[in-house]
């Protein structure tokens, strides 16, 4: 059976109605300095893209020679490898290092550290300091370096290895001034979106990017959650939390769904006049999160649109994140916490993308773009703060365009394109009638963002937000209470 078990305070009630369903040539001293003897707990491995941020110890030389990047303690790459380290400005390409073995090369302690990557002064042709790898080339990268040691926080580094596994560097080597070297930090702050599909895949938490209801209308405004346990075998004990985007108030649900079983929930019914996004979590009894990637679920919208007569519909895939590690996660003092690392849970999105957007011009289309960022504690303690989001574009005729704003509301903002503030092209001109473009969005602080896109007029429709990258980590807290389900 199924049964709305309880709620989770934070100022909301439930609606009664419902029913109950339920490196480089240096000394000793400084190779063991900048890159430890201990390795990096991320590798850059066959099939990701690692985004890597720079943060300076201290103040760089105003004219730098040389940016060095070190090997950590282990590698193994078969003949023919190729490491392409990226140095980027935001996302627009500034250089490129290589390196390419000509031979396999495993060495699992790697020590003194050899070079991986550099980047050089223009003019320089590619000439590298150090002494690279046995059996391997490096070919270094062109950039005005003077420009990154004023702003070394506004670049990253992209690392894509071709084959095999090889430790990520924490530190990088910045060479000229009075001081000799500089150390920057290397901090991995989002992996490339390439191996992963969100919602095409069961999983122990799933994300519906949007619920909304009338509290007057449900005809033309009403939304449908679906969860299914697509266990053949084991029953699911969930805890549903619904998020409104205007407060950031949590409710909580209790579901218990025999082997193979699924729940519909009405939200004019559960949460009427509400629009938000929901998380459903897999739980033990005692309600502590654990390992059950069985879940699917998705969410059928009715919505109303001022460009046409009627509401559409649209429906949603649940984006299932998977439970990585096994067993649960602790109570401590009354908390889980879950942490969205690939090592206990899949990562979250970092920067996604919307895509296939129609021309807004004469109200023949009208798209509407919903972004949040999941709350960090579903405990009941409702804190937000305002998250800056970059957005860039590219319509079919090749014109970038890009805009910079804030959440316009606590925790779900709402965008429709046709009020969108574009430079260096107004969206009209970008989006002429018969055009189409495709959008990104990313927070300044590269922390998660979730979304979907909607269309009403010509075209009725409504799709999740694609990931490009994935944030480096995540932390959700949800209160530890026991799940009670129904007598049979």
């Amino acid at each position: 059976m199924i049964k709305l078990l309880s709620q989770q305070n934070s100022g909301r009630t439930l609606s009664p109605s419902y029913p109950q369903p339920p490196g480089l040539k240096l000394v000793m001293f400084f190779v063991l300095a900048m890159f430890g003897m201990t390795g990096n707990a991320s590798a850059a491995s066959f099939g990701e893209a690692l985004y890597f941020s720079l943060q300076p110890v201290s103040p760089l030389p105003s004219i730098p020679s040389s940016l060095l990047i070190g090997s950590a303690a282990y590698i193994d790459v078969p003949a023919g490898t190729k490491l392409s380290v990226y140095l980027m400005r935001g996302d627009t390409l500034v250089s490129t290092s290589t390196l390419t073995f000509q031979s396999a090369y495993t060495n699992p302690r790697l020590i003194p550290s050899r070079p991986i990557a550099s980047f050089v002064p223009p003019g320089s042709g590619g000439a590298s300091s150090g002494e690279p790898l046995p059996g391997a080339t490096m070919i270094a990268g062109e950039a005005d370096l003077t420009k990154i040691a004023m702003e070394p926080t506004s670049y990253r580094l992209l690392w894509i290895l071709s084959a095999g596994v090889m430790d990520a560097p924490r530190q990088m080597i910045v060479t000229g001034g009075n001081s000799g070297i500089t150390f920057v930090d290397i901090k991995l702050s989002a992996v490339s979106a390439a191996g992963s599909i969100g919602d095409q895949k069961p999983g122990s938490v799933l994300f519906f990017n949007r619920y909304t209801s009338s509290a007057s209308n449900m005809l033309r405004e009403d939304s449908t959650l679906n969860l299914t346990n697509t266990n053949p075998a084991a029953p699911a004990y969930v805890r549903l939390f619904l998020v409104a985007g205007a407060t950031c108030q949590t409710t909580e649900l209790q579901l218990c769904l025999a082997a193979q079983q699924t729940v519909s929930l009405l939200m004019s019914d559960l949460d009427p006049g509400v629009r938000g996004y929901a998380i459903a979590i897999a739980t033990n009894l005692q309600g502590e999160p654990v390992q059950f990637n069985w879940l699917t679920g998705n969410v059928i919208l009715r919505q109303p649109a001022a460009n046409i007569s009627g509401p559409y519909n649209s429906v949603l895939g649940a984006v299932a994140i998977a439970k990585r590690k096994e067993g649960t996660v602790a109570n401590v003092n009354g908390l889980a916490e879950m942490i969205f690392d690939d090592v206990i849970y899949d990562r979250l999105p970092g920067q996604i993308a919307f895509d296939s957007v129609p021309s807004q011009v004469s109200a023949t289309n009208t798209t509407l773009l919903s972004v949040y960022r999941p709350l960090a504690d579903l405990s009941g303690s409702v804190s937000s703060t305002s998250v800056q989001i970059t957005g860039l574009g590219q319509n079919s005729e090749g014109q970038v365009i890009s805009s910079t704003g804030n959440l316009s509301s606590a925790c779900y903002s709402d965008v429709t394109m046709g009020t969108f503030r574009l430079q260096p092209t107004p969206i009209n001109q970008l989006l002429p009638p018969g055009a189409t473009a495709w959008f990104t969005a990313s927070s300044n602080d590269l922390l998660p963002l979730m979304g979907a896109q909607f269309n009403s007029g010509e075209f009725n429709s409504g799709s999740n937000a694609r990931p490009l990258s994935f944030t480096a980590e995540f932390k959700i807290r949800i209160p530890v209470l026991p799940v009670t389900c129904p007598q049979s």
